[in-house]
């Protein structure tokens, strides 16, 4: 098998993200169980139904905010500067989370949205940076150990994030988060003269001259929005790990092992960590098959695929849904959730950081980090909302009926992405 060497930048950029989710999805992870705690235990004392829904309305504005900052990051103030102004941005709305009640809650989630607006699309564009547009394989790997370093931070953040909420309160937690971030952003301090020092600046003035899209790259553009249309119900099952799921495995998973309980966040810490585990596999996988048959797996079929695989995930979940609906005190196995988890990792694997990596395919010159924030405002952004409502739906009506719904949505998206397969490659070639 060819081997190839990710440039340094990449791994910089990887290690920088790694912290700026670590703190993401510690927070992220106790914000469900937060709101719904009682006040006596730390938390605001909300319903089920209303801390799922605030979690669908938080992460739709977190990944509509793009839309500008991805502009501003392109057009206005460089990527670079995207990156370290979010980040610090991001830092001091963890902070704000520490400082308990409602006020201190909803500044601290709008400075996370804004900063996140700044960041997200700013730093996954400058790893496309690096790569020619045919070096469509070497990219898509290198956005796999990009993403692996996210879940790098999506593991650490809810393992140590949930025993320090446990031991010390949610204020302690969120705080941890807030020091993640500084540690990110001085990271990239040491990193933006030296591996970064030729991506992600300001275009020159000369190279801001508008230049009208050409038809080609007009049909490319259409055909992304497209793709990002049809990948809106796959971000609404993204929604339950950190929602409805981390309730069931607060309330209806028997977490004891002798005399220890297993933190409810660790369920959500173990998928970050499956997908650290199946993130070489999968970018090794890419470099085989392209070895093996002379073409890369197309784009499509990852998608399909990545369907399928929520659908099975989803008939696993099934059971304890159906036992939960029967009685909302049931209380089973850590089986339905990690075997839930252990398809769901795989999917993601083959649909969020393939649609990044298309982005900077699809994007005419100049234009990757508005692409992709695009990407996050309407599959990301919409998909969080549905997924919100969701999560609520279950506490409020039969959950059965929803799932068997997911299930044979996922089975109509896969076959939608398999008859398109080859009008998209075309485009993409064109």
């Amino acid at each position: 098998m060819a081997k190839f060497s990710y440039p340094r930048g990449v791994i910089a950029l990887s290690s920088v993200e790694m912290w700026e989710r670590f703190s993401f999805y510690t927070m992220q992870s106790l914000l469900v169980l937060y709101a719904a705690a009682k006040v006596t235990e730390g938390g605001l004392g909300w319903s089920q139904a209303d801390a799922l829904r605030l979690v669908g309305y938080y992460g739709a504005l977190v990944y509509v905010s793009p839309i500008i900052g991805g502009v501003i990051a392109d057009k206005v103030i460089g990527r670079k500067l995207a990156v370290l102004l979010g980040s610090f941005i991001m830092m001091c709305g963890h902070a704000s989370l520490a400082f308990p009640g409602v006020k201190a809650m909803y500044l601290g989630l709008a400075l996370l949205i804004v900063g996140c607006g700044l960041m997200k699309p700013a730093i996954s564009a400058m790893v496309g940076e690096f790569f020619k547009p045919s070096e469509t394989s070497r990219k898509e790997s290198s956005f796999a150990i990009f993403y692996m370093s996210i879940n790098i931070g999506g593991f650490l953040g809810p393992m140590i994030g949930g025993v320090v909420q446990e031991k010390y309160g949610y204020d302690y937690a969120f705080a941890m988060a807030a020091f993640g971030l500084l540690i990110g952003i001085l990271n990239f301090q040491v990193a933006k003269n030296r591996s970064l020092k030729d991506v992600g600046n300001l275009l020159h003035k000369s190279e801001h001259v508008k230049v009208p899209w050409t038809v080609v790259e007009k049909k490319k553009v259409a055909v992304y929005l497209g793709l990002c249309v049809s990948n809106i119900f796959w971000n609404v099952i993204y929604v339950l790990p950190y929602g409805l799921l981390t309730l069931y495995a607060d309330k209806n998973i028997d977490r004891a092992i002798g005399s220890f309980t297993i933190p409810s966040t660790w369920y959500y810490g173990m998928y970050g960590l499956l997908i650290i585990i199946y993130s070489p596999i999968v970018a090794t996988f890419y470099q085989w098959f392209k070895n093996k048959t002379g073409s890369d797996l197309t784009l499509s079929r990852k998608l399909a695929i990545g369907y399928v695989l929520v659908a099975a995930g989803s008939l696993v979940l099934l059971p304890l849904v159906k036992a939960i609906g029967a009685n909302p005190h049931y209380i089973g196995s850590s089986g339905y959730i990690i075997g839930f988890y252990t398809f769901f990792s795989l999917s993601e694997l083959l649909t969020l950081p393939v649609l990044l990596a298309a982005a900077t395919t699809f994007a005419p010159h100049g234009y990757s980090a508005t692409l992709v924030s695009l990407n996050m405002g309407i599959s990301w952004a919409i998909g969080a909302w549905i997924g919100g409502e969701f999560g609520a739906w279950t506490q409020e009506m039969n959950p059965v009926i929803l799932f068997w719904w997911v299930i044979g949505l996922c089975i109509a998206f896969a076959i939608g992405h398999m008859l398109t397969d080859k009008k998209i490659e075309k485009v993409i070639q064109s």
